[in-house]
């Protein structure tokens, strides 16, 4: 296992803590994220304060907007309750907030308890991204019926492509078969494609 550290984490005290595993480090700057695990899960690490003042910034979106466009496997980790912190936040706000990430923007948050869980946490992910490397999940249960239902559903095999997207594909290309002959230029003109979406989209058309 092997973790990649975004060097602005050094005043968390989590590089202390995983350095005592029998894990790879590296400390060096990250553009998207704070934590990369084998190579493939980046982890956008925020204590429950830092989580309210970026929505209060805007920061919060524009990381994870980031984050889905650059990032193969995007996770967000709270550490901490963001329910209860010294600061009067109204709650509809961080549940909108919470819901909007994962519904919205497809991204997995992971609620961690303190430093020490966020460290288990970080562990957890990569033990379990190495068991499951090569297990590929069918897809199951729902089978569309109508044609634009069954175009959508096509869409959604693909890398990093979830129904928002793949409805944005569809409008854009007006066909399946222009989606799959699509350059990876011609991808990212589709609102929410960054350059690596576009190009893990290529490789498996290709």
């Amino acid at each position: 296992m092997n973790i990649i550290i975004d060097y602005r984490e050094k005043t968390s005290g989590l590089i202390e803590f995983l350095e005592k595993e029998n894990i790879t480090i590296e400390v060096r700057k990250i553009f998207y994220g704070d934590y990369i695990i084998n190579h493939s899960i980046t982890v956008e690490r925020k204590t429950a304060t830092d989580f309210l003042k970026s929505i209060i910034d805007g920061r919060l979106f524009t990381q994870i907007s980031n984050l889905k466009k650059n990032c193969e496997n995007p996770i967000l980790l709270i550490e901490g309750n963001p329910y209860k912190t010294d600061h009067n936040f109204d709650p509809n706000a961080i549940r909108g907030a919470l819901i909007s990430v994962q519904t919205i923007w497809y991204t997995p948050i992971v609620y961690s308890r303190s430093k020490e869980d966020t460290r288990d946490i970080l562990l957890l992910i990569g033990k379990q991204d190495e068991k499951y490397m090569d297990v590929v999940p069918l897809r199951g249960g729902y089978r569309p019926k109508r044609l634009k239902s069954k175009q959508l559903y096509l869409l959604q095999g693909l890398p990093k492509v979830g129904p928002t997207i793949a409805k944005r594909l569809l409008e854009h290309f007006s066909t399946v078969s222009n989606v799959m002959n699509a350059s990876v230029e011609e991808l990212m003109k589709v609102g929410g494609i960054g350059n690596n979406s576009a190009e893990k989209i290529r490789e498996v058309l290709k």
